[in-house]
């Protein structure tokens, strides 16, 4: 979606919408397009390739090392001061904070994509240690582009751009040659690591289908070792989403937003499952961190608020009653506790207010 969106910066125009913001019919046959053909190579057995991450890294890193060199140049301490304590908001400072959740959150989904995958490493040792450099790496990027942003352009102003945001400001900065580096640059680096985050998403059903949780039948590889049954399953699922994104109207924000909500109550439930592994290996750094996990999990389902917490229970109640078939035909399970069971019925009867709460 955010490909075609940027592609509309070279097609559309103030009286010609072909891509708008991802969602229009051209854009959802382009996006489909896309997505068959990464389906079709990772089923051959394309895993990756060191030219595609290569040019997909180059067109991520130049793009921003530009921005922020001009950035730099361009920012002015008086506008980065202007209305710095948020008095025209008219918004406390932690509840700014806690709108913005989920949207920090956002940037950082992926990092546990290293420990999907981690299981075909030649070195699992590396994992952690990439995972780190690469979060503390992302984090410094994000922080630079975000602060020396508000030293070009006021708030308000920032606020009123549309995705890919940062175009609008390289335009700002440079003319309208700015739009375009970014727009190219977005378009081959997300297509260069889509084949990647592709193969995360297969993975998933895959190793749930391993331990029980998933169908058998998605534990299946073909001659290529690719997981195929899980892979129909994530594009498929994949496909139905841009058809309802066109008939709705949907655009990247929306995305974002049901992509944030989904993870958050797998966020706090491994920290908790860290926390009861710690307490077993009395590791007090290790407790330290399940507890950070913990209270940070919390917070964020907090932050996200009643709204989306419900919208997240009218996918988790689907995917429980497949976790439930999947149990029928597994030997040796162990039978679900009283508390477990108790869990179940809530969670899918919890789906009746929720259908009535976003759909009435």
């Amino acid at each position: 979606v955010i490909v075609f969106a940027a592609l509309s910066f070279f097609t559309d125009s103030a009286g010609h919408t072909v891509f708008g913001d991802g969602n229009t019919w051209q854009a959802i046959v382009g996006e489909s397009i896309l997505l068959w053909v990464v389906h079709f190579l990772i089923l051959r057995g394309v895993k990756t390739a060191a030219g595609i991450n290569l040019a997909a890294t180059l067109a991520k890193l130049l793009p921003l090392g530009l921005f922020v060199i001009l950035a730099a140049l361009a920012f002015k301490i008086d506008t980065f001061k202007l209305d710095f304590t948020g008095v025209k908001l008219c918004v406390p400072v932690w509840e700014q904070v806690k709108d913005t959740m989920l949207f920090t959150l956002w940037v950082f989904i992926g990092v546990e994509g290293a420990v999907v995958v981690s299981a075909r490493a030649k070195h699992k040792k590396d994992v952690g240690l990439a995972t780190m450099l690469a979060v503390i790496s992302a984090l410094v990027v994000y922080l630079l582009i975000t602060l020396l942003s508000l030293g070009v352009m006021p708030r308000a102003e920032l606020a009123e751009i549309r995705n890919p945001s940062m175009a609008g400001l390289m335009v700002n900065m440079m003319g309208p040659m700015g739009e375009i580096i970014i727009a190219a640059g977005l378009i081959v680096s997300v297509c260069g690591a889509y084949l990647s985050w592709t193969i995360m998403a297969a993975e998933v059903p895959f190793l749930a289908s391993q331990h029980g949780a998933f169908p058998k039948i998605f534990g299946k590889q073909n001659s290529k070792e690719a997981p195929a049954s899980s892979l129909w399953l994530t594009n498929g699922a994949v496909q139905i989403t841009l058809i309802i994104i066109w008939l709705t109207g949907a655009n990247y924000n929306n995305l974002l937003t049901i992509a944030s909500e989904m993870i958050l109550v797998p966020y706090f439930l491994v920290g908790a499952f860290l926390l009861k592994v710690a307490r077993q290996k009395q590791d007090k750094r290790i407790i330290f961190a399940a507890y950070g996990a913990c209270a940070y999990g919390l917070w964020l389902i907090y932050a996200s608020g009643i709204t989306h917490l419900l919208m997240s229970v009218m996918l988790y109640a689907p995917g429980l009653l497949v976790f439930m078939f999947a149990r029928r035909g597994l030997e040796g399970k162990k039978d679900l506790c009283g508390m477990e069971r108790m869990g179940i019925f809530l969670l899918l009867l919890a789906t009746f207010p929720a259908a009535w709460f976003m759909f009435g």
